[in-house]
């Protein structure tokens, strides 16, 4: 028999990544921005920087991505700068707050 015709095995090696989690490199993939950008988004604190997990590896809240997302948005659609990105997102914040807490409190007063 001829080995060539053969399928060779690769060892494959996986890691199992917390569900809802992204690593550095797939956030700014997915954002299609570089390293140096992201780390411009870290230093405005647009988005806090995740502690390690045990192995070293960062790994990103999928809140902080959309967070991150939102906030290149704002800078690069609307040209404000990383200082009023961050205020900006967090008066969002707030009053999507405030929406949930209008809704849920109409909610009670029609049970």
């Amino acid at each position: 028999m001829n080995n060539e015709s053969e399928p060779t095995l690769e060892q494959v090696t996986a890691e199992i990544i917390i569900q809802g989690s992204l690593r550095r490199e797939e956030v700014c993939a997915r954002l299609g921005i570089g390293d140096d950008m992201l780390e411009v988004c870290l230093r405005w604190e647009i988005i806090p920087l995740p502690e390690p997990d045990p192995k070293g590896i960062v790994l990103f809240p999928l809140e902080a991505f959309d967070r991150l997302q939102r906030g290149l948005r704002l800078h690069h659609d609307l040209g404000i700068n990383w200082q009023g990105v961050n205020v900006a997102l967090e008066l969002l914040e707030r009053i999507e707050e405030l929406e949930q807490q209008v809704h849920f409190l109409s909610n009670q007063r029609t049970e």
